[in-house]
Order: structure tokens, then sequence, then C-alpha cells
């Protein structure tokens, strides 16, 4: 049986690229005009690339930064079936990764590593609370700013 001689009840449904409310907005949006698609796509591409970058900034600096990486590659994935399939994979890897740490062999070690997180953080926004107070003039003298 050849693609075309395929039922319609077996066809698989349509998985739009990247999040489902921003396809929705650029069928709407663009409709059936050319310019509109290359307008949106190059605002696709710009705004994709520019939140990818801030969150690789963010990597090193203080943020979300994997989470804004994979909101980039969201935008990205409206328009690249790379981004598409990149942010397939990642998020099968996330998936993975957080059933794996909860598997019930590892969710103690998990547990007392999360803890171990908290409490280091916590010793250290004590010490910086402390030596500084509720300023940023500690942490800006540390780079020359303050």
């Amino acid at each position: 049986m050849t693609q075309q001689e395929k039922p319609a009840a077996e066809e698989e449904p349509f998985d739009p690229p990247g999040p489902d409310w921003l396809y929705r907005l650029k069928v709407r949006v663009t409709r059936n005009s050319a310019l509109k698609r290359l307008i949106w796509r190059v605002l696709a591409t710009t705004i994709g690339v520019v939140i990818v970058l801030f969150g690789v900034s963010m990597l090193v600096l203080p943020g979300p930064g994997w989470a804004v990486i994979f909101l980039g590659l969201a935008v990205l994935a409206t328009e690249y079936a790379w981004a598409n399939r990149l942010l397939v994979v990642t998020k099968d890897k996330a998936q993975g990764a957080a059933s794996s740490a909860w598997a019930p062999e590892n969710r103690k070690r998990t547990i007392v590593l999360g803890l171990i997180v908290f409490l280091v953080v916590a010793a250290l926004v004590s010490w910086y609370v402390y030596e500084y107070g509720w300023t940023l003039s500690g942490a800006l003298g540390w780079f020359g700013l303050g």
C-alpha cells in the first residue's frame, strides 16, 4: 500500500514544530503571504538566536541558563527542522535524567545531594548578608564596581 492509498484513519496526527501556541500564531499572522512568512522567519530567527545567546550567558551569570536556551530553541523550532530535532532530543534526555534521578534506587542520593546544595547555598547567602548586609556593594566590589 503506498502513501496515497493509505486510509485517512491511519495517518499520523500533525505535530507542529515548536510549541503549538506559537505555531498557531504563526499560521494566523502569516496566512498566505510570502512576504509575511519571510518577515516571520527573520523575526523568529533573530529572537530565537538572541534568547539562546542570553541563555548561554546565563550559564556563567546568575539565572536559569538552560531554561532560557530551551525557550530560544523552541522559538527557532518554529522555523528550522534542526532546532526542532535538537529540542526533541534534549527534552527526551532531560526527561530520562529526571526519571533516573527519581528512580527508587537513586531517590535517596538525589534528596541528599539536593539538601547539600541547599545548605551550601544557604550558608553562602548567610555569610554574604552577615558580611555586607542586604546590598550589592560586596558583590560589586568583587568586580571593582562598588
